[in-house]
């Protein structure tokens, strides 16, 4: 299908997710969109998007040969998921999209002040789980748990596309042993959330997950794609620990940091030692500020809160 016939996100709704250049967006070619990392075509099947956008990689993929059978995105901003179900889905109704109830003080302040919910998809569905830019804005707790949500919806042999900041915690002797990530804005602390690498593939194990493969960033200190797949027994993790791959983290490292490339470098594999019994946990609750915001909503300032909400839903339309 020629990018023509797909409606393009208008400017203001890119700008939103990132780069608004329409190359970002378009698959002219119709080649698949993770053929680069030796993604095999039959993943493409079932695609679930974590935090679709305005369909970018949605999209691509209308574009795509073959064209995803099924095809979900879920999203907190809901004005980007009402302009994808108004353009998207028209031009392939098996391209769903729903709105993500999840608070966030910067892309979503007028959802529901929760940290999570499950993903509104049956167990076992989707060959291809994408999160694209979405646990580099994720607290721990929240991280921890959509973790579990990938593992419960992926099928076995299946791939999920993520991407993370990372650093090493060694680097940081003053953290207390319980804080495995660090923050870039005190306003909003999910701007960029930036994971230890060892909490990372410790936590993936304990799900029952294994690293697929790992391609670290072109940037030193920039994003980390992971593809994270079912486990089992024997499965050899593609990603690096200790001074593998150190050059490449954000911040202090064991190793001096390393010039930007173009290329991509391997990566030394660390073995799984075995595959735990996932268990499936319960959302993260507030906390802190958000916890008091909430008992505000509840009470006079509440009501005045959800006033608002609906003049300016009025105004909008």
């Amino acid at each position: 299908m020629s990018s023509e016939t797909v409606p393009l996100p208008p400017e203001t709704l890119r700008t939103l997710v990132g780069p608004t250049d329409v190359r970002y967006f378009d698959n002219p070619t119709g080649t698949p969109i993770y053929e680069m990392f030796g993604v095999p075509r039959e993943a493409y099947e079932a695609v679930f998007d974590f935090g679709c956008g305005c369909g970018r990689q949605a999209r691509q993929l209308l574009q795509q040969t073959p064209r995803p059978r099924r095809y979900v995105g879920i999203d907190i901003h809901r004005g980007m998921v009402d302009w994808c179900r108004a353009n998207l889905s028209p031009v392939d109704p098996h391209f769903q999209f729903h709105h993500h109830d999840v608070y966030s003080p910067t892309y979503a302040p007028e959802n529901t002040l929760r940290l999570a919910r499950p993903f509104p998809v049956e167990d076992g569905a989707f060959t291809l789980v994408l999160a694209h830019s979405v646990f580099t804005h994720l607290y721990q707790a929240q991280s921890d748990y959509y973790l579990h949500e990938v593992a419960r919806i992926l099928r076995p042999g299946g791939l999920a596309f993520t991407s993370w900041f990372f650093f090493d915690r060694r680097s940081f002797p003053f953290l207390e042993e319980t804080q495995r990530c660090l923050f870039s804005n005190e306003v909003d602390p999910s701007k960029a959330v930036i994971y230890d690498r060892e909490w990372f593939i410790e936590a993936v194990r304990r799900i029952g997950l294994a690293v697929w493969r790992t391609e670290p960033p072109a940037i030193p200190g920039h994003q980390w794609t992971v593809f994270l797949t079912p486990g089992s027994p024997g499965f050899v993790d593609r990603f690096p620990v200790g001074d593998e791959g150190a050059a490449w983290l954000c911040g202090a490292t064991a190793s001096p940091m390393a010039t930007p490339r173009s290329g991509v470098e391997p990566v030394a594999p660390c073995p799984m030692p075995g595959v735990a019994e996932p268990k499936w946990p319960d959302p993260p609750t507030l906390a802190g500020a958000l916890a008091e915001l909430a008992v505000l909503r509840r009470g006079w300032f509440g009501r005045i809160w959800e006033l608002g909400k609906a003049v300016g839903r009025r105004i909008r339309r």
